[in-house]
């Protein structure tokens, strides 16, 4: 199998990468800054890292044409700060207007593409859902609903063409170099961590072994679907959230952190990303049989502590 990733230098393509290469796979790795990433993740035979430029062509095309799948990642961080009118055009330009460009060339220069797999959110949904929702739950109409919805749209001249294209419509992915545990293990670990806001908000989450799973089971198209929800079956409300991590590492969870002081310090971006959630329900998985390795939030957290603590 020969593969492309697009922002391959993130959380999810640096496991991915691992994955492949364990399993004989070809990879060619875009990053806007390759030599800093060979210094991460040494190149071999079977692993070359390339330049991107959004609107750029370049040594990647020539990849490009010889893959077998492209696995688009590219998207700057959505935590990355108070969404201001600047940050949202970046985030608005790396994923639209990158995953546009990416699209448009791949139908010009390898139209019979077998599959494309494109990073998305589960910030497509409409928050104020009551039940829990699968891949046909309506859209919502928050900036991040609309950013995630035109970020799938860009691809859509791949669907037209004929390629097999599958959206990640990912939850809060643990693993132990994700923000998430970053921002965490020090604060509880001086015994100031707790949930955030009311402690009432779903978290939809996924462990980075069932997301690498999962993305290779996509890769042999065994889905008609488009939209896959990638959240393990285990969704929790705040509390438990940091209840759980708090167990993992052995420390109470108990200061909570005020509403206000989210909306004061992060806007539009906090109640959005930390004072909201919905419970989002992995139904096309489910409906396919996929065995979550963490289904259980405590279980999730005590294994990404782990291979922190060992790496």
């Amino acid at each position: 199998m020969r593969i492309l990733i697009a922002g391959a230098s993130g959380l999810i393509g640096r496991a991915l990468i691992k994955q492949f290469l364990g399993k004989g796979y070809r990879v060619w790795a875009l990053s806007r800054n390759p030599e800093r990433m060979r210094k991460k993740i040494p190149e071999t035979d079977r692993l070359t890292w390339l330049g991107w430029r959004n609107g750029e062509s370049g040594p990647w095309q020539k990849a490009l044409v010889q893959s077998d799948a492209v696995i688009n990642l590219m998207g700057a961080s959505i935590l990355g700060g108070r969404w201001t009118k600047r940050r949202k055009d970046i985030l608005y330009r790396s994923r639209v207007d990158g995953s546009r460009f990416l699209a448009e060339t791949i139908k010009k220069h390898h139209p019979d593409l077998p599959v494309y797999i494109q990073a998305s959110a589960i910030g497509y949904y409409d928050v104020d859902q009551p039940q829990p929702v699968d891949e046909g739950g309506r859209p919502g109409s928050s900036f991040l609903a609309r950013l995630t919805r035109e970020w799938e749209e860009a691809a859509d001249v791949l669907s037209q063409s004929g390629v097999t294209v599958y959206f990640l419509r990912l939850g809060m992915v643990l693993a132990p170099d994700s923000l998430v545990v970053r921002l965490l293990k020090p604060v509880f670990y001086i015994y100031m961590g707790g949930p955030v806001g009311n402690g009432r908000q779903i978290v939809s989450w996924i462990h980075i072994d069932d997301v690498c799973a999962i993305g290779d089971l996509l890769l042999q198209r065994p889905f008609k679907e488009r939209a896959v929800n990638l959240t393990a079956p285990g969704a929790v409300d705040m509390d438990h959230f940091c209840g759980a991590f708090g167990r993992a590492v052995k420390r109470p969870s108990w200061l909570r952190v005020p509403a206000w002081a989210v909306r004061m310090l992060f806007g539009e971006m906090g109640r959005e990303t930390m004072l909201g959630g919905i419970r989002v329900s992995p139904g096309l998985l489910r409906e396919k049989g996929y065995r979550f390795k963490y289904a259980d939030i405590d279980a999730a957290f005590r294994a990404v502590l782990r291979k922190k603590e060992a790496s």
